[in-house]
């Protein structure tokens, strides 16, 4: 099932503090601290500060020496803490495509404050020498990495991504609905995150079909008033986005003899929820699951607006007719020549605008929803993403969002009509 880095710092530190004070223990948590090490040693290479060399690079390359230190002179075991440590560490890897400069900072932020307990464990009896060094320093490094922390705080956004959901090995494993949409949304935010290798038009229709069956979902859940006639939701938005993509092509739309695994994803999550349409017959766990991915959209959101989009248009891979594009002067033959090979051009940013302006709109809708749908019941369930609902939290608390949110509604309304109005051959038919 899908895990976040969030989660397994925190069982980490939760394990530490309740476990005994044996030389096994001792052992496992001195093993442990060697992978935050590794963590910590990644983090630092990818750059925690904007500036090259100042304190928090520093401090956070001084700790990872440390730790790593500290677990060489460990005696070589692989239990409980060493597992959670170890896979924390390679989840600091998985999530390299997701971060920045600041949620790096975050995540070292988060990985200093759990050496402190770990450190606690191994300081039982440990002998003189060079172990009870690197000991001292590992805590005096923890220490100011948190005090750094203190004065230079990471963003409710930049700690986000202690939230961010990572599928296990065998998603498509399971047919349990409440594994199946964690696990969903973790494939989609992992398929979404990569700029260098964008997903294509194809693929990215199929994640905004899942984003509107979850939207759906979570305004059932968290409301039990049907929506009125007329009204603009989140579920609409995500619609909003596939009509807009509608006229482009990049040569996918197409069959194709594999499906992706995101697109696997997608399409599962999608019949999950739409098998299990009401949801007062829902388990707890898929009230919480949905409740919980729900988070993640305006993530989805953001990713597919400034990363795929942004890649498309740097890359000039779709085309489109020139009628179904923005009207420009440049382009006034292809336009003439209507629906024919000869009226095909190729998009650039300009052109995609639409498309850029849907997800935008997606975004503060799915905003709106995820907030609906945590409510202080759903917050308080085990393994609810506190720190992702913080981060849209921060965002709808900002004066501007309620108009951007009118302004939002109104223009996926408009997008929706549109399109429903409009005739004509296009890239999609």
């Amino acid at each position: 099932m899908a895990t976040s880095l969030g989660q397994l710092l925190d069982a980490l530190a939760d394990t530490a503090r309740t476990t005994d004070d044996s030389a096994a223990a001792r052992a496992d948590a001195g093993t442990a601290l060697g992978h935050l090490g590794r963590a910590l040693t990644h983090l630092r290479r990818d750059g925690v500060s904007p500036f090259a060399g100042d304190r928090r690079e520093q401090q956070v390359a001084a700790l990872a020496a440390a730790c790593t230190e500290l677990g060489v002179r460990a005696p070589a075991t692989e239990s409980a803490l060493t597992r959670l440590a170890a896979a924390a560490a390679d989840t600091v890897g998985v999530l390299y495509d997701h971060t920045t400069v600041t949620s790096r900072w975050a995540v070292a932020t988060a990985v200093a404050e759990t050496v402190t307990p770990l450190a606690e464990v191994v300081a039982h009896r440990l002998p003189a020498g060079p172990a009870t060094q690197w000991h001292t320093e590992v805590e005096r490094q923890a220490a100011l990495v948190q005090q750094t922390a203190a004065l230079q705080p990471p963003t409710r956004a930049d700690v986000a991504i202690l939230d961010r959901p990572v599928p296990g090995p065998a998603v498509d494993a399971s047919v349990d609905p409440a594994r199946v949409v964690p696990d969903a949304i973790g494939v989609l935010l992992q398929a979404t995150a990569r700029a260098n290798d964008p997903p294509s038009v194809t693929e990215v229709l199929a994640y905004t079909i899942a984003a509107q069956t979850l939207s759906s979902a979570a305004a059932r859940l968290g409301s039990t008033d049907a929506p009125s006639a007329g009204q603009t939701t989140a579920a609409d938005a995500w619609r909003a986005v596939r009509a807009a993509l509608r006229p482009y092509d990049d040569g996918s739309r197409r069959f194709h003899q594999h499906t992706p695994s995101g697109v696997t994803a997608a399409g599962r999550l999608h019949a999950v929820l739409r098998s299990e349409p009401d949801p007062a017959t829902w388990t707890a766990p898929l009230r919480a699951s949905v409740t919980s991915a729900a988070q993640h959209l305006p993530t989805l959101a953001t990713q597919l607006l400034y990363r795929t989009v942004r890649s498309w248009a740097d890359n000039g891979s779709l085309i489109a007719y020139a009628r179904d594009v923005p009207p420009r002067e440049e382009r006034v033959a292809a336009y003439l020549r209507g629906y024919q090979p000869g009226g095909l051009v190729r998009v650039d940013a300009t052109d995609l605008q639409p498309v850029a302006g849907a997800l935008h709109n997606a975004r503060l809708l799915s905003l709106s929803v995820a907030d609906q749908a945590a409510d202080p019941g759903a917050r308080a369930t085990a393994g609810f993403p506190r720190r992702a609902w913080a981060a849209n939290r921060a965002l709808l608390d900002d004066p501007q969002t309620p108009v951007a949110l009118s302004v939002a509604v109104q223009q996926a309304h408009q997008q929706l009509q549109a399109r429903a109005q409009r005739s004509g051959p296009s890239r999609a038919r």
